[in-house]
């Protein structure tokens, strides 16, 4: 499932959308925490500039008949973390917006399938701290508290009665294929550098949301690429 190619920009993006900031999270946040807003707006571009907290949508997909998550390949014009593989739809929450609408409306959005509320499950709120930098949007400190939700692909189809045909968004995202559960999980746990970095805390929620043993050569390489990511973030 790929993008056309005919867009040649992120129409979702808009430096001037309002991020409400939210608190930062207690030091000793173990990579969860809970998102608490200050009713303080700033657009999007100043708070990836000056690296403030505010909340995020990420949807997984999931398919227990074939033990397959949806990933998608995010476009190359995006701001934060273009051209990798990423999380199967997301989504910043503008100011004023509740989280499950979002994840609701980036799904749809992202890869044109709209289902019910009641079909994504909440799994938990991590703590992301990340930098980078590229070359159409310079410099970003991205700091997110991320609202994760798992989604039964199954359930999905079994509530619209009909097959689910993905769609994907030209110019924001490039493509989305199914990939074992398990090769997910590895990429993830072992930094692929190909796929946009989770921290070991998130990796070990969604492991255990799926059902995914993460080997012990995993998890160490996890611990120590997190706690290197956050000490240079912090620098």
């Amino acid at each position: 499932m790929r993008a056309s190619g005919d867009v040649g920009e992120d129409k979702s993006y808009n430096a001037g959308e309002v991020f409400e900031i939210m608190e930062p999270p207690p030091a000793h946040h173990q990579g969860f925490g809970t998102a608490k807003g200050t009713g303080e707006g700033k657009p999007r571009a100043d708070v990836h500039r000056d690296g403030d907290w505010h909340h995020s949508v990420h949807v997984w997909l999931h398919d227990p008949r074939t033990d397959s998550v949806l990933i998608q390949r995010r476009s190359k014009y995006k701001d934060t973390n273009p051209d990798m593989f990423d999380v199967s739809a997301a989504g910043h929450i503008a100011m004023g917006d509740i989280p499950l609408e979002t994840a609701v409306r980036e799904m749809e959005e992202e890869l044109g399938i709209s289902t019910q509320e009641k079909n994504f499950n909440k799994l938990f709120t991590a703590v992301s701290e990340a930098k980078g930098e590229t070359e159409k949007h310079g410099k970003y400190v991205c700091r997110e508290f991320q609202e994760v939700y798992l989604v039964d692909i199954a359930q999905v189809e079994n509530s619209s009665a009909s097959p689910v045909e993905i769609k994907v968004a030209d110019g924001e995202v490039e493509e989305a294929k199914w990939i074992p559960k398990e090769d997910l999980i590895s990429a993830l746990a072992t930094n692929d550098p190909t796929y946009v970095p989770r921290s070991s805390a998130y990796v070990r929620g969604l492991a255990d949301a799926l059902e995914v043993e993460i080997s012990k050569k995993a998890r160490t390489a996890a611990y120590g690429r997190i706690d290197a990511d956050m000490d240079d973030v912090r620098s």
